[in-house]
């Protein structure tokens, strides 16, 4: 098997996180770093990422998690904050599809299989990220037209939304947008960009999942036919 797929199998990270860290020298294949992503990991070859052994777990597993406010999507905190891996109880290695930022709620997947996030979270499968919105601030037909043609942020980054407006109660609005590929903050930074705030950012739909009655905190496992859907 190939070091990066043995890596993302192993419930490390994500296939692309995964590259980083051999290219970054951090993984040693019987005491040795390796930075080929195309090494074939043998039977007794011992792996080794960051000082920690790396072995394959035999189940892959997928949680789907109402996040609460107030948690982070790392696996490591240096500032002691509320985690969502926490939340579940496993002994497997964890880690998130993807990641909502720490004021932000609502469905979010987490696994031990580098593959299975891959084909999830990676922008060329363009699945769809379904979120329910609240901001401060007036935005303009031209700048919504603008919104889902697409058009550069101050930095470059190019973003892209569909977006519906819902209900306005004064200066309140909210707002019904959909992504493919969720950039960090995208949706923030695209309503700053218009000069509006957002006062609440809440998932509700992630590829093909919903939350449905699951409360803040709570989490289920994906069934098999769930996850064969994922997989095939």
């Amino acid at each position: 098997m190939r070091l990066n797929k043995f890596l993302a199998r192993s419930g490390l990270d994500s296939r692309r996180k995964c590259d980083e860290l051999i290219r970054s020298g951090k993984v040693l294949i019987n005491g040795k770093i390796v930075t080929n992503f195309g090494y074939k990991v043998l039977n007794d070859d011992v792996v080794m990422c960051n000082n920690k052994y790396v072995s394959i777990e035999d189940d892959k597993v997928v949680y789907l998690l109402n996040k609460p406010r107030g948690y982070i999507c790392t696996s490591k905190d240096t500032h002691n904050r509320n985690k969502v891996i926490d939340l579940i109880d496993t002994n497997l290695r964890l880690f998130t599809i993807g990641r909502l930022d720490r004021d932000t709620t609502g469905i979010i997947l987490l696994t031990n299989d580098g593959d299975i996030a891959n084909s999830l979270a990676h922008p060329k499968y363009q699945k769809e990220k379904k979120y329910y919105v609240k901001t401060k601030g007036k935005i303009e037909i031209s700048d919504i037209k603008k919104i889902k043609n697409g058009f550069r942020l101050d930095d470059g980054t190019k973003v892209k939304a569909k977006i519906f407006q819902s209900s306005q109660l004064g200066n309140n609005y909210e707002w019904d947008i959909i992504l493919t590929e969720g950039k960090n903050r995208e949706i923030k930074k695209i309503f700053s960009n218009f000069g509006a705030k957002v006062t609440l950012l809440h998932r509700y739909y992630f590829a093909g999942f919903q939350l449905n009655n699951l409360n803040p905190g709570k989490y289920r496992k994906l069934s098999k036919i769930e996850l064969n859907k994922i997989i095939k």
